[in-house]
């Protein structure tokens, strides 16, 4: 988990080997007079937190801001949470001096800030080339993630452990098309990552996939105002997210934790009233109707959508034989 410095330059790291490799992908289209679609998966800021020069050195002596929640009480939180920032506060993960929690979460939020500003620099790269090989004007150009990272937040280091808060779950969703999007708009609905292709598919007059949930956010792209999800989820094995306006709730099955919550676990924030999720009022009986409110929204979306996620923890898929067994009746 340690931040430090790549030995390697940026054109040796990931970042700086995809963008070389998606820019000549796109410049043998466009000399081929070919349509493209190009999937740049940059793996950061996801660990290793070790960014190239300059981009470690960028944020050197510069006095960081921890999160607001960084040493909140975990009181109410989920107890795998508690266990990861018990883990953290150890500081035995450090590896360089001083070899302490407080100076090792600094130098962790100092190198994820600077892969960050690496994958920015990356990213820029193929923007710069759109623009300067005039294909910016025909080019949709997506830039999404597949989860944040707690950053600090919490008390913990890293993405695990799952899908309870903001940090994880709200992640950047910026489309760029010069000239047919709304510049600068930014859109409040609740959108999902289920989105994308649906969106694509409608921005390239091509029929929208059949198996896909997701809706075509053009409308909302073009600076307009429309409700696409009633809710948003995230969905991981064990644990499941719901947003409804301001309030998240997340779910855990009573198996997950048996001993200390044999009724099951849960979490509910106002993100109105406590954005940085600071106060778990799942089990306050004045929200008690909330909670019964999610709970049925997040029941009905597992009826209604194509591929949900239903396995919990311990699940394990069949034996070869046992599939055989099923497969023959």
């Amino acid at each position: 988990m340690e931040g430090r410095p790549s030995p390697l330059t940026f054109e040796e790291s990931q970042e700086g080997w995809i963008a070389g490799q998606t820019i000549a992908f796109m410049r043998d289209c466009a000399e081929a007079s070919r349509p493209f679609i190009a999937h740049a998966s940059l793996p950061r800021p996801h660990q290793c937190t070790a960014p190239s020069e300059p981009f470690w050195s960028m944020y050197e002596g510069m006095d960081l801001t921890l999160p607001p929640n960084a040493d909140e009480s975990l009181e109410e939180k989920a107890p795998h949470l508690k266990q990861m920032a018990a883990h953290a506060r150890t500081g035995n993960w450090a590896l360089f001096e001083p070899k302490t929690f407080e100076a090792a979460r600094l130098r962790k939020l100092r190198g994820y800030l600077g892969a960050v500003s690496q994958v920015d620099h990356a990213v820029g790269l193929m923007l710069d080339f759109l623009r300067e090989g005039g294909l910016a004007e025909n080019t949709i150009v997506v830039y999404a993630a597949d989860h944040g990272d707690y950053a600090c937040e919490h008390g913990i280091m890293e993405k695990a452990p799952g899908i309870c808060h903001d940090a994880i779950t709200r992640v950047p969703f910026i489309w760029w098309a010069p000239g047919r999007l709304a510049a600068g708009h930014v859109a409040p609905e609740i959108v999902e990552s289920v989105d994308v292709s649906a969106t694509l598919c409608a921005l390239a007059d091509l029929p929208a996939l059949e198996t896909s949930d997701g809706k075509d956010l053009s409308p909302l792209l073009r600076g307009e105002h429309a409700e696409m999800h009633r809710v948003g989820v995230t969905e991981f094995a064990w644990s499941k997210s719901i947003r409804k306006g301001n309030f998240r709730l997340v779910y855990y099955t009573p198996d997950y934790f048996p001993d200390e919550y044999p009724n099951g676990f849960g979490e509910l924030y106002d993100l109105d009233a406590d954005p940085w999720e600071m106060t778990n009022l799942f089990f306050d009986p004045a929200y008690a109707e909330v909670v019964h409110d999610l709970r049925k929204e997040m029941l009905d979306w597992l009826v209604t959508t194509t591929r949900p996620v239903t396995v919990h923890a311990g699940a394990r898929p069949p034996t070869r034989r046992a599939q055989c067994a099923i497969s023959t009746g």
